[in-house]
């Protein structure tokens, strides 16, 4: 195998580059990140200038923006105005040299990091359970190693989440996860199952996991059997949306929201299965040419006012309603309209033959 020299007298100027991302990153990041990464480390620019790296890199200056954001949850970057310059800390004062103020006994000193205030409340209002939850704040990294003391339960929960997730966690993260577990009160298997679903949905950043589990706990779902009874419900209507989008021929676009909730109204409060949608959508495609939701969810609805539950009565509902219509007066025995006044065209027939 040939060998490979490094030769420090050809590189000219160099830039510094974060260990960590050799170390902890390589594996893990695409490749514009990284190289949004090198631009952004060469420009040594703060704060950063975003737009042209993307216009040195030819991509969108939010794709650049979002590539920028995976290094600043990584903690190698900050967002807003730079921080003020940090003064060096000052060497403690042995106690033994340390100035003593005449006066009262000093009281005593306050802790250092207190506790973060608590993420949510909870009230009742009958039998309903409202929970609020405040504005997320940021752990210093004081409060994060009290909680870490404090609580034993905390290192396996970050080692457990590392191993669920395929990678190391950045700083940034760290603190999303602490911050989720002590302000939120979660158990660690509800946060350990919350990240594992979203990872396999494909969004396996904290703030995407962060946002999963807000919206959970907004809706009560705060346990871990409830959390995976949400999990099994999810799962149904992905299912359900993707029979009605192989149904409906929709390949090339998404489903939007109110189509969503058409498609959980019709599987879950009226409880029909795909049979019966399907006779309803190729009546639907028969009188409007097309797949209409509205059109769709109105004749679902008229089945199940009228008690229709099976394919069998719903073929029924719909001949039954042919029938009621051919027999109305004027309808299917009439003779097709025409542009033409027949009447007045016998009229002047007669009026020809007759001269």
């Amino acid at each position: 195998m040939t060998d490979y020299n490094i030769d420090f007298g050809l590189w000219g100027r160099i830039f510094p580059v974060p260990c960590a991302v050799a170390d902890q990153h390589l594996k893990f990041c695409t490749g514009d990140q990284l190289k949004v990464l090198l631009l952004a480390l060469r420009e040594g620019t703060s704060p950063v200038n975003l737009d042209q790296i993307a216009k040195r890199l030819g991509m969108a200056p939010e794709k650049a923006a979002d590539c920028l954001d995976y290094w600043r949850e990584a903690g190698l970057f900050s967002q807003g105005e730079s921080p003020a310059p940090q003064k060096e800390a000052t060497p403690a004062v042995p106690a033994a040299e340390s100035p003593r103020t005449p006066g009262p006994e000093s009281a005593p000193a306050a802790p250092a990091s207190p506790s973060p205030a608590p993420l949510r409340e909870e009230r009742t209002v009958g039998e309903q359970k409202i929970v609020t939850l405040h504005s997320r704040g940021k752990l210093t990294p004081s409060q994060q190693n009290q909680l870490i003391r404090e609580d034993p339960e905390i290192p396996q929960l970050l080692e457990t989440l590392q191993e669920v997730l395929s990678r190391p966690l950045t700083p940034y993260e760290t603190e999303g996860f602490l911050y989720l577990y002590s302000g939120l009160r979660l158990s660690s298997s509800y946060l350990l199952l919350a990240a594992q679903y979203s990872r396999e949905q494909g969004k396996d950043s904290i703030r995407q996991i962060e946002r999963l589990v807000t919206g959970w706990v907004e809706k009560g779902i705060d346990t871990y059997d409830d959390a995976e009874t949400e999990i099994k419900r999810l799962a149904r209507r992905q299912g359900n949306e993707g029979k009605i989008r192989e149904l409906f021929g929709i390949r090339d676009r998404n489903l939007s929201a109110k189509e969503k909730d058409y498609i959980e109204h019709w599987f879950t409060d009226l409880g029909y299965g795909e049979e019966i949608i399907k006779l309803a959508y190729d009546r639907t495609v028969d009188n409007t040419g097309k797949a209409a939701f509205p059109y769709l969810n109105r004749i679902l609805n008229r089945w199940q006012e009228k008690g229709v539950r099976t394919p069998e009565e719903a073929v029924a509902e719909m001949e039954s309603g042919s029938k009621a219509q051919r027999g109305k007066p004027g309808q299917q025995t009439a003779a097709p309209e025409s542009s033409f006044d027949l009447s007045e065209i016998r009229r002047l027939m007669e009026e020809n033959s007759g001269g």
